[in-house]
């Protein structure tokens, strides 16, 4: 029937003559079809000594898909309804897979949203942490600019409203912001 692989398998090689196709084809028919017929069933239907349910198997592949694929336009890709490719897919499964996509297109745009918010947010961490970092400097050396509290405006905010941004009067309060924002910048990288 054919000739044993050379890569130590069990399985022989069948060679799918005339004959033998044209068998498989009619045993497809008789069970409903291509989109319909099983590979056990279409080697019960076939009845040949020594034909193997993997060798139905892979011819039932390609000959789905090349019923399914016309010839004129193999090689070509258009866009087809489901319907059309696959006759017995019911309507209602259809309208689920459309819904599950829409879902699933709209949790990827909140992702991506929360993203930009993320990325946003760690920006205006970095840019307070980089001004808090010099104010500290400025202190330890002994060469203090900002003596007296600090504005609104001198200090980055993490909030797109000025409103929130805090006001600092002593060297305490500085140093447990710098060290509240290290923890929470070291959250982020993480």
């Amino acid at each position: 029937m054919g000739r044993r692989r050379s890569d130590g398998s069990n399985k022989e090689r069948l060679r799918w003559t005339q004959e033998l196709h044209d068998r498989f084809e009619e045993a497809v028919n008789q069970l409903g079809g291509p989109d319909r017929a099983t590979p056990k069933g279409i080697l019960k239907a076939m009845g040949i000594p020594g034909l193997t349910i993997y060798h139905v198997k892979s011819h039932l592949q390609k000959y789905r898909i090349l019923k399914f694929i016309p010839e004129t336009n193999r090689g070509k890709f258009e866009r087809r309804n489901i319907s059309e490719m696959l006759p017995n897919f019911s309507a209602t499964s259809g309208a689920q897979l459309n819904e599950a996509l829409l879902m699933q297109m709209e949790v990827h745009r909140r992702l991506s949203d929360q993203l930009v918010v993320q990325k946003s947010l760690k920006l205006k961490i970095e840019a307070q942490e980089r001004f808090l970092e010099r104010i500290v400097e400025e202190n330890q050396n002994g060469n203090p600019k900002h003596t007296k509290s600090f504005s609104p405006v001198s200090l980055p905010s993490l909030c797109d409203s000025e409103s929130n941004a805090k006001e600092f009067e002593t060297d305490s309060e500085v140093r447990k912001l710098k060290y509240s924002l290290k923890k929470t910048f070291k959250l982020l990288r993480d």
